[in-house]
């Protein structure tokens, strides 16, 4: 293992000076930049890694920041997960994940990360009970720990990065509506998820500024559950005044929807038109391939971290309770057409 005297010793200068500088403190020393240079390229050179534990007992912290996500299982999810990575690159802090399902453990992992005393947390699809919720704050403020979150209903302030859920519905609608889709359904996920409420709160605003009737536009909640979105699937295409198109909250849900249409004979797009919502490696994997909206999830991961990293180099107890909103964009594809008889 490479150490700080090695490169000491190969360029003939001081452990001090050495360690200042791959500490990012020789300014205050004056220590020049040629020589911060040298040392920089000698370290590379020789595949220096710092010690983690050791940087961690100097400065009394952990440099660690922890994550608590139910989404891991989840192409998105891994995105978000990859891009708080990055973030985390060229700086001396680590990254500890919990993956949970359920409030008994999201509250054990905030324990056990709290308990390896975390400067940060980053929380993603947490969608916690009321007394889940209280608990986080609760425990957050007493240990002075930076919150930030994705796709979470946590209620306390704290720092949100989301994706533009209003804008990529209305980008979607806007599209069908322009094929000449009146007769629109959407297929949301559940009422606790925050990302499934704001989706059909966009899609029922679509509804009213383009004056589409809401009774021959229903909103179907699948709970996230492929086998009721079958369900509800065949109980929109089998029913006498179904809809010509279906938006679907996510592209796991859309491509579902899509093999019902399959196994029903029902053509796609020529007699129903089908769009996701997610961007997920499935919705280029379909036949046809999928309408969708491309979420920048990396960038997402990425900024709740550096906002993170910013709160805690500042001292900060908090970041302020402000929204983080990332465009969307639509990718067009073949699962969408004029409906047929117009």
């Amino acid at each position: 293992m490479i150490r700080i005297r090695d490169i000491a010793a190969k360029l003939e200068l001081s452990r001090v000076t050495v360690s200042a500088i791959l500490n990012n403190r020789y300014k205050k020393l004056g220590i020049s930049e040629k020589t911060a240079l040298r040392v920089r390229a000698c370290a590379k050179d020789l595949g220096y890694v710092p010690d983690q534990n050791a940087l961690s007992m100097k400065e009394g912290r952990s440099m660690t920041i922890g994550m608590i996500s139910s989404a891991l299982s989840e192409g998105w999810g891994a995105r978000i997960m990859v891009g708080a990575l990055q973030a985390l690159k060229g700086s001396p802090y680590r990254l500890r994940i919990e993956a949970v399902r359920g409030a008994a453990e999201e509250k054990l992992a905030l324990e056990s990360l709290l308990g390896s005393r975390i400067e940060g947390l980053f929380c993603c699809n947490i969608n916690p009970t009321p007394e889940t919720d209280s608990f986080f704050k609760t425990a957050t403020e007493r240990y002075k720990v930076a919150v930030a979150s994705s796709n979470c209903a946590f209620t306390f302030p704290h720092l949100r990065v989301e994706s533009d859920n209003q804008g990529g519905v209305e980008q979607l609608m806007q599209n069908l509506i322009a094929l000449g889709h009146q007769k629109i359904a959407h297929l949301g996920g559940d009422e606790l998820s925050e990302a499934s409420r704001e989706r059909c709160q966009a899609f029922t605003d679509c509804l009213h500024k383009h004056h589409l009737e809401s009774k021959e536009c229903p909103i179907l909640l699948t709970d996230w559950d492929l086998e009721k979105v079958r369900n509800k699937t065949r109980a929109l295409l089998t029913n006498k005044n179904k809809p010509s198109a279906i938006l679907c909250a996510n592209d796991t849900i859309a491509a579902c929807a899509l093999q019902v249409a399959h196994a029903m004979k029902i053509s796609v797009p020529d007699q129903l038109s089908i769009v996701g919502m997610t961007d997920e490696r499935i919705s280029s994997l379909t036949i046809p391939l999928m309408t969708t909206v491309a979420i920048p999830w990396e960038k997402i991961g990425g900024d709740a971290i550096r906002t993170l990293l910013k709160a805690i180099e500042e001292k900060s107890p908090q970041p302020k309770a402000e929204l983080i909103c990332h465009k969307s964009s639509i990718l067009k594809r073949e699962s969408t057409a004029t409906p047929s008889g117009c």
